[in-house]
């Protein structure tokens, strides 16, 4: 049985803890650790996760000296996994109890290196605003018109992270995440869809569905200019993709 290292950064999130780890203890594929960077939270996330790694030490804490945002954290996360593949869940999403067992099954015998799955878009409460489908596979050129991805839905093999010395961007406090799929997917052919709606994705009031779209745009549009260095025609096609792929869902909504 694999080990599989799940990634979570953590901050201020003493609200969500316990539900998310039951649902990493409730799954199937047991041979994993929950490798957590505290980012200097103020509320009770470190006494919760102190009083879970106490009766599961599979549970390990680590934490930041000062706050540095997702991308230090996930990297240092990364840094101390020793799983042969990686799990990323946010600190406030959940997983179905087969979600490890079937991705990495299908990843070992399909030799898969990157795989991602459908997953459910919920609430704070968890109550279920819609499903969210993703390609059969994925490209990083496809990554540039539009991102279906939920952080929660992907595992990737370590020893590819790690011989291309591949992690998150440090100086990006937003989209860290888009570039580091994207960095993923263009050392490789493609990423592959795993089958079912493995996990829980919650939206919170400012990210909801239809919220902040002129802002993403904006932000969007400079990580062509910047992140990928194209120049203004090929910035302004992908953008179209992008703008098109976004009013898709504002509508299908």
């Amino acid at each position: 049985m694999e080990k599989i290292s799940i990634i979570t950064p953590c901050f201020n999130a003493e609200k969500y803890i316990e539900e998310t780890y039951n649902s990493i203890k409730a799954q199937t594929h047991s041979n994993w650790e929950w490798v957590i960077v505290d980012d200097c939270s103020t509320d009770r996330s470190i006494k919760i996760i102190d009083a879970i790694r106490l009766k599961d030490n599979r549970v390990k804490l680590f934490k930041n000296m000062q706050n540095s945002g997702a991308a230090v954290t996930r990297n240092s996360s990364l840094d101390n996994a020793t799983g042969s593949f990686v799990a990323f869940l946010d600190i406030d999403d959940l997983w179905v109890p087969t979600k490890l067992e079937q991705q990495v099954n299908s990843m070992l015998k399909n030799n898969i290196d990157f795989s991602y799955h459908n997953y459910k878009l919920v609430d704070a409460s968890g109550k279920l605003l819609k499903s969210q489908s993703c390609p059969l596979r994925m490209t990083s050129i496809d990554l540039l018109k539009f991102n279906p991805f939920a952080t929660s839905s992907i595992m990737i093999r370590k020893n590819i992270l790690d011989q291309k010395a591949i992690r998150f961007k440090v100086h990006l406090r937003r989209r860290q995440d888009y570039l580091f799929w994207f960095d993923v997917l263009n050392e490789l052919s493609h990423g592959f869809l795993i089958q079912g709606e493995l996990s829980s994705y919650r939206i919170f009031g400012s990210d909801s569905l239809s919220a902040n779209k002129k802002k993403m745009a904006t932000i969007q549009w400079k990580l062509y200019r910047e992140e990928f260095n194209l120049n203004i025609f090929a910035s302004a096609y992908y953008f179209c993709h992008y703008a098109i792929h976004g009013l898709r869902k504002y509508f299908l909504n």
